[in-house]
């Protein structure tokens, strides 16, 4: 007898998420938001992390979906993900809006180098807080971690007065090598599952 799993919704939803081209993405996005922030135009280097993730559709049907098909989820789910997503965008950009007035204010007040220390920190805390959300949203719990790294990072800026690249940095490669190595792992299995078909 064929050993069968029946797997829930909310089952095949976390595994959805466990390919690794999300982490992948989301690493490049903060790579490059941590080399924009060191090359001091960090602004602008957010302003392309939504764009990576835009990539993350055409970028699963083309190597996930082939391998693995195509999963249409309920309604309400949909739904619950088009809010998610919403809710997370905006909670970005107003948290985003209030690290620039921040800096502007630390730059304009001339105002203690341990605020600006501090102020160093904020972009990898409002990070962690998105990794919080993707977490919750998609239900891939190693975002919890990212998030703790990131904040422990910004921990370290403040204290060693590293500059805000530092976090984003360090984690954005841990992140890539994890997304990465899941990556591996999935095309793996769907080799070895195509030839055992």
């Amino acid at each position: 007898m064929a050993n069968t799993q029946i797997l829930t919704e909310r089952d095949l939803f976390r595994s959805f998420w466990d390919d690794g081209l999300l982490d992948i993405l989301t690493g490049m996005a903060l790579l490059l938001a941590g080399v924009g922030w060191q090359s001091e135009i960090g602004a602008l280097a957010v302003v392309q992390a939504p764009l990576w993730i835009v990539l993350w559709g055409p970028l699963r049907r083309l190597v996930v979906e082939p391998r693995a098909g195509f999963v249409r989820f309920s309604l309400a789910r949909r739904k619950r993900i088009t809010r998610g997503l919403a809710a997370t965008l905006a909670l970005g950009v107003g948290l985003f809006a209030v690290v620039v007035l921040a800096a502007l204010v630390v730059r304009e007040r001339g105002a203690l180098p341990t605020l600006g220390q501090a102020v160093d920190g904020l972009p990898a805390v409002l990070v962690a807080v998105a990794a919080v959300l993707a977490g919750l949203l998609t239900g891939a719990r190693r975002f919890h971690a990212y998030a703790l790294g990131l904040v422990a990072g910004a921990a370290v800026t403040v204290v060693f007065a590293l500059g805000p690249a530092f976090p984003l940095v360090v984690v954005a490669l841990a992140v890539i090598a994890v997304g990465v190595t899941l990556l591996g792992r999935f095309l793996r299995a769907a080799r070895a599952f195509r030839e055992a078909s």
